[in-house]
């Protein structure tokens, strides 16, 4: 093919593609958008489409892959849902990271608010190659995946509880494990840093935070409170438990054989420079655990069978 009809087809596609150029174009809604070919779509063109029940989604080109950037958009003065706006829009966020980490072609999520409005967004990636009828049903799944993720994080209060000596370089670590957690999209509870009660002891703060957290991850690396607090978190309340202390050391031996009895109970040892991938392990086991007792519970028990 000749350099000149290279440049014919080219400006015969930038006419095709013109009216998308402007970036304050009127978006199109879903019936026009499924007529599009999306495999001729020249980069530096962006389409929006709104439509009802569709999610607010503008496509881009980026190489060989299509990206969907969705808004959803909470008007806090009309919002219903028995969760505030606020908490749902940062669960939102949360669900795209948890989602992110599993394996869904989510990218880059992100909250911002504007007054009485808040805007939560996130890219899906996909091949450019992808049929645009297809590419619509894809934008529609993932708005009610990271819905529906959001909903049962604050449902089920999918959080964690982080125990462990908590001064010193031993507070870094700590504090390691939260943003790696935070990275994985979960609440953290670091329990020094958590407000506390009049006339509550501090074994009743650590089981207040301990049994509203989906699993608790213990850094045992020093001796300190965590060893008065694993009995009573870890053994008389039976919490999913992820214990984590550098190769070579650990605060005692005490609690060596309860790893063998007890399935709820995990221990990871960790070289300093792998903490993170540490905490990437045990939020897997954790979340493995509790799918499979969780499953246990409803095929055996009477009430809970559906």
């Amino acid at each position: 093919m000749s350099s000149d009809q290279d440049e014919v087809e080219d400006e015969a596609a930038e006419d095709e593609w013109g009216e998308f150029r402007d970036d304050d174009g009127d978006p199109i809604r879903l019936e026009q958008f499924v007529c599009l070919n999306l495999s001729e779509m020249p980069e530096g063109i962006a389409v929006s489409v709104i439509d009802d029940y569709f999610p607010e989604t503008t496509i881009t080109r980026d190489g060989q892959c299509l990206v969907c950037e969705i808004q959803e958009h909470l008007y806090t003065k009309y919002w219903e849902h028995k969760f505030s706006a606020y908490a749902f829009a940062e669960a939102m966020e949360r669900a795209v990271k948890r989602l992110i980490h599993e394996g869904h072609p989510f990218a880059e999520p992100s909250c911002d608010t504007e007054d009485v409005h808040i805007f939560v967004r996130w890219q899906l990636r996909l091949s450019a190659a992808t049929a645009p009828d297809t590419l619509a049903v894809s934008i529609k799944s993932a708005f009610d995946l990271v819905w529906q993720r959001a909903d049962a994080i604050l449902e089920n209060s999918d959080s964690v509880l982080i125990l462990g000596k908590d001064t010193g370089v031993a507070l870094d670590r700590l504090k390691r494990i939260e943003s790696k957690l935070q990275d994985l999209g979960y609440y953290t509870y670091i329990i020094k840093e958590q407000p506390d009660k009049v006339g509550e002891g501090v074994v009743q703060k650590v089981m207040r935070y301990a049994l509203s957290s989906k699993f608790v991850v213990i850094e045992n690396t020093e001796a300190a409170g965590q060893l008065y607090e694993i009995p009573h978190v870890t053994k008389a309340a039976e919490c999913v438990t992820v214990v984590l202390q550098e190769e070579g050391r650990g605060a005692t031996w005490m609690f060596e054989d309860a790893y063998a009895k007890h399935r709820h109970w995990h221990k990871l040892e960790y070289q300093d420079a792998a903490l993170e991938a540490a905490v990437e392990q045990a939020a897997a086991w954790a979340e493995k655990f509790v799918e499979e007792f969780s499953a246990y519970q409803i095929a055996t028990l009477p009430w809970l069978k559906k």
